[in-house]
C-alpha cells in the first residue's frame, strides 16, 4: 500500500513538473524573442486617422441586456473614434425589455439597427448571431451598403476609441483580427474578479503574441474580434450556411482554429499609445467579470466544456506541430484542475504529519528524485507568480499586481471547480444526448459609462485609483 501511494505522490509531483516546464517554454520563447505590447508610433497613430475606413458591422446579441445595453451603445457611440460603422443589436421576440432598448437607440442614432430573432429565446448565441449575419447580408442587396468588417462585441464592452482604427489598419494584412480584452480594474479585495485582470492580462500581453510568432492559431476572445468578409462567407460556406456553430458553448473560440483551417491569415494586435503621463493606453475591449465564485465558476465551466470537449470533438488535433501544442494547452483545463487538488492534498497532508510528528517528514520526502522535483516546483511556482505580478503590472500598474499572489490560489480554486463541473455537465449531456444548456452570465457597466461625457481613459483610471 506504502509504494501505491509513493507512486500516486509522485505522479502528481512530475506531473506538475511537466505542466511548469509547458508554462516556461512559453515564458521563454517571450522573453527570447522580446515578444511584448507594441507602442503605436506618432506615425502609425496619422496612418489609422486618415486612411481609408473600410465599413465595420458591430454585432451585439442580447438576452435580458435592458439594464446595460442603452448606456453601452451610448457611451460607445459617444467615444468611438471612427465614421464608417453600424451596430446591429439582436433580440429576442419574447425579450420585451431589451427590444424596447434596442428600438428606442434605434430611433436615437442613425448607425443602430435592431435585428429580432426568428424564434424564441433562449437559443445560443451562435444561434443569434448566425441569424444577424444572414439578415445583414440579404440587407445589403437592398440598400447597396457592403460591410467589409464584421466585429463581435457583447453588450457590457467598453470599445476603446481607436479600436476600430486600429481594425481598420490590421485588416489590410489580415482577414481575422483579435484585440486584447482587459478586465475593468477592480476595487478593494474583490478577489474572484481581481483574478480576471490577472488571467486576461498575462493571456493577451505574453501568450497570444507567443502564439502568433510561433503561427499557431488565433482564437476569438468572443469580443474584439472583427473578420474580413471573405472569411465570414467562407465560414458560412463551410458550415452549411451558417457562420457560427451554434451547438458549442463557446462559438467564437473555434472561429480561429477555423480560419487556420480555411488559411486566412490571423493576427493579434497588442498595442497602446503612450499617453502625456506616461501611462500605457491599450487599445482593447474592456468590461467588467463576475466578481461571485458562482457566477465565475458558471461562466468558467461553459469556456471549459467548449474549448476542451466540444471543440476536441469536432477537431481533434488537427495541423502542425505548433498547431496541436497550443490546442493541449487550451485544453488542459481539466488536467489542471485535477493537479490542482492533488497538489492541494499533497501540501495540506505534508503540512499535518510535519505538526503531528514535532517537525519530522514522513520517509519518501527524503527520497533525492522527490526532493528534486518539490524543490523545482516551488521554484516554478515563485516563477509563476512572479510572471503574472510582471503583466498585471505592465496593464493595471503597481497597486493592483501587487495582490496577485493573494489572487492566485483563488483562481485556481475557481478553476479546479469549473473544471469539475465541466466534466460533469458535459459527461451528463453525452449521456442524455442532449446539447449542454447556454447559461447566461449577469452583465454590468461601470456607473458613468454612457450618463456621463466621460472617456474610456478617464474611467479606467479612476477605478484604478
Amino acid at each position: 500500500m506504502s509504494m501505491i501511494i509513493f507512486a500516486g505522490i509522485m505522479l502528481v509531483v512530475l506531473s506538475i513538473t511537466i505542466f511548469t516546464l509547458d508554462d516556461f517554454f512559453v515564458d521563454c520563447v517571450a522573453l527570447v524573442r522580446g515578444l511584448a505590447p507594441r507602442r503605436l508610433s506618432a506615425e502609425e497613430l496619422t496612418l489609422m486617422r486618415l486612411m481609408p475606413k473600410k465599413r465595420i458591422a458591430i454585432l451585439v446579441a442580447n438576452w435580458h441586456e435592458e439594464d446595460v445595453l442603452e448606456f453601452m451603445i451610448r457611451g460607445n457611440v459617444q467615444n468611438i473614434d471612427y465614421d464608417n460603422y453600424s451596430f446591429f443589436l439582436g433580440v429576442y421576440p419574447n425579450d420585451q425589455g431589451t427590444w424596447e432598448a434596442a428600438r428606442k437607440l434605434e430611433r436615437r442614432h442613425a448607425n443602430v439597427s435592431v435585428i429580432v430573432n426568428s424564434r424564441p429565446g433562449p437559443t445560443s448565441k451562435g444561434q443569434l448571431l448566425n441569424e444577424m449575419v444572414r439578415r445583414i447580408l440579404e440587407s445589403e442587396l437592398e440598400t447597396g451598403l457592403r460591410h467589409d468588417l464584421f466585429l463581435l462585441q457583447d453588450s457590457e464592452d467598453l470599445i476603446h476609441p481607436l479600436s476600430l482604427q486600429l481594425l481598420n489598419l490590421e485588416a489590410e494584412a489580415a482577414d481575422f483580427v483579435q484585440v486584447p480584452v482587459f478586465s475593468l480594474p477592480t476595487r478593494g479585495l474583490k478577489l474572484v474578479a481581481g483574478v480576471y485582470m490577472d488571467e486576461f492580462a498575462e493571456s493577451h500581453t505574453k501568450e497570444m503574441l507567443v502564439r502568433a510568432s510561433l503561427g499557431a492559431p488565433i482564437p476569438s476572445a468572443g469580443v474584439g474580434t472583427a473578420m474580413s468578409r471573405e472569411l465570414v462567407l467562407a465560414l458560412i460556406q463551410v458550415q452549411n450556411g451558417c457562420f457560427l456553430n451554434e451547438d458549442c458553448l463557446t462559438e467564437d473560440y473555434q472561429l480561429g482554429l477555423l480560419t487556420a483551417r480555411l488559411g486566412f491569415r490571423s493576427t493579434f494586435a497588442c498595442t497602446y499609445r503612450q499617453l502625456a503621463n506616461g501611462e500605457k493606453d491599450f487599445i482593447a475591449t474592456r468590461e467588467y467579470f463576475p466578481e461571485h465564485m458562482g457566477a465565475s465558476v458558471r461562466q468558467k465551466t461553459r469556456w471549459t466544456i467548449g474549448i476542451a470537449f466540444q471543440s476536441t470533438k469536432r477537431f481533434g488535433w488537427e495541423g502542425n506541430l505548433m498547431h496541436r501544442y497550443f490546442l493541449w494547452r487550451d485544453r488542459r483545463g481539466p488536467l489542471n484542475g485535477l493537479l490542482f487538488v492533488g497538489a492541494s492534498a499533497l501540501g495540506l497532508g505534508l503540512l499535518a504529519y510535519f505538526m503531528a510528528s514535532n517537525g519530522a517528514l514522513p520517509l519518501f520526502a527524503e527520497n533525492d528524485v522527490f526532493e528534486t522535483l518539490t524543490v523545482a516546483n516551488l521554484g516554478q511556482m515563485f516563477w509563476r507568480v512572479g510572471q503574472r505580478i510582471r503583466c498585471t503590472w505592465r496593464v493595471y500598474g503597481f497597486r493592483k499586481a501587487i495582490l496577485v499572489p493573494l489572487r492566485w490560489p483563488v483562481g485556481n480554486f475557481v478553476n479546479a471547480w469549473a473544471a469539475y463541473r465541466a466534466f460533469i455537465v458535459y459527461r451528463d449531456s453525452v449521456r442524455k444526448g442532449e446539447r449542454p444548456a447556454w447559461v447566461k452570465t449577469q452583465h454590468k457597466l461601470p456607473e458613468q459609462f454612457g450618463r456621463l461625457p466621460l472617456g474610456l481613459e478617464d474611467i479606467v483610471e479612476e477605478l484604478r485609483a
